[in-house]
């Protein structure tokens, strides 16, 4: 059938319908209702599945009756309207009924969030512009930085043979109690030699621990700079697209930013709550705190979607399928479809990250 209905655009993406529908259906449905209760109840002298519709109506009242019917209406004839009116629903509708009477229409409004419709700005001009520029930093690595990274080995080295050793000692909790030489004088540390190289680490001695520092710290400095031109195109991204955000894409973004933090907290030993106290804030301090990162994620995400959609980018559906399975064998409770959606937007976002990357100026 075809629908008649009233839309309203809304601010942030979303979308008010008002829908009739026409009696007759109100009164299918609400004999629906009646056969589902009749096949559930347990009434005295009555056979389950074979209960009078009267006695059904008696039973259950027509207030109730009529609510069941109205849900049924809604869940039949609401995804229709939605592929009738090609809405691209995200998140959960409110619906309210307006009017429900029987012999009389079924009317109800419905408020959703959208998929926003945006324009993608030329990102492979946006990312060759940036990659043409030079880095901020040049990727090497001094004769300084190698000796810090060697003192701090020798003062690691230094502390951790004192644990070992019978001059350290323990409180009545067993913990250390520190009262260790000072690591920060040289008579106190280890030699700079070949023996130290090899209780680094499978070196064989001296200079080959010295040319994986090295290639180390050039390798850091590498990532670092990735990372700075991936931030930068991103950013101009963000800034040369006009995106009016559906707040139920924030809120996602804001809670598993907030997930991720307790997780930290907890990792590392903490409680959340005493995160909380300590810091003088609530949850909803730190939400609010969270917001303007949270939309830039959301943004960026719909920018992506949208560039892999353009550049017919796919995920490697091996990589995909061992992530997931491995999330399964490590979260045996957790929803396999929700697990596919995670794992497929992070090796999305590679492939897009990919491309931007491959843009030269």
């Amino acid at each position: 059938m075809k629908y008649e209905i009233k839309t309203k655009k809304l601010p942030k993406s979303e979308v008010e319908i008002e829908v009739s529908l026409p009696a007759d259906l109100l009164n299918s449905a609400r004999q629906k209702a009646i056969n589902l209760f009749s096949s559930s109840l347990e009434i005295d002298g009555f056979r389950k599945g074979h209960v009078p519709e009267k006695v059904v109506i008696e039973k259950v009242g027509d207030d109730r009756l009529l609510d069941e019917a109205a849900d049924i209406l809604l869940k039949e004839h609401f995804p229709k309207i939605i592929v009738q009116e090609n809405f691209d629903i995200i998140g959960q509708p409110k619906i309210s009924i307006t009017k429900l009477a029987l012999e009389n229409p079924v009317e109800f409004k419905a408020i959703f969030a959208v998929m926003p419709v945006f324009e993608l700005p030329d990102y492979r001009e946006i990312a060759s512009n940036i990659n043409a520029k030079p880095a901020s930093a040049e990727a090497t690595a001094s004769e300084k930085e190698v000796d810090e990274v060697l003192l701090q080995i020798r003062k690691n080295k230094a502390h951790m043979d004192w644990s070992h050793s019978a001059k350290a000692t323990r409180d009545e909790h067993n913990n250390l109690v520190h009262d260790h030489p000072d690591f920060d004088k040289e008579e106190n540390l280890p030699p700079l030699d070949d023996v130290l190289a090899q209780a680094a680490g499978s070196f064989k001695n001296l200079a080959e621990l010295k040319e994986k520092i090295k290639e180390n710290i050039i390798s850091e400095k590498k990532y670092r700079n990735a990372e700075k031109k991936r931030a930068a195109i991103m950013d101009e991204l963000v800034k040369k697209t006009k995106i009016e955000l559906p707040e139920i894409l924030v809120t996602s973004e804001t809670e598993k930013s907030l997930a991720q933090m307790k997780d930290e907290i907890e990792r590392m030993g903490g409680n959340f709550a005493n995160y909380l106290t300590n810091a003088k804030k609530s949850e909803d301090d730190l939400k609010k705190d969270l917001r303007e990162s949270s939309e830039k994620k959301a943004k960026i995400q719909l920018v992506f979607n949208k560039i892999a959609v353009a550049e017919n980018l796919e995920p490697n559906k091996e990589i995909l399928e061992n992530e997931v399975k491995e999330i399964m064998q490590h979260y045996p409770g957790a929803s396999e479809t929700n697990a596919r959606v995670y794992v497929s937007t992070i090796l999305m976002n590679q492939e897009v990250l990919k491309l931007l990357e491959s843009q030269n100026g």
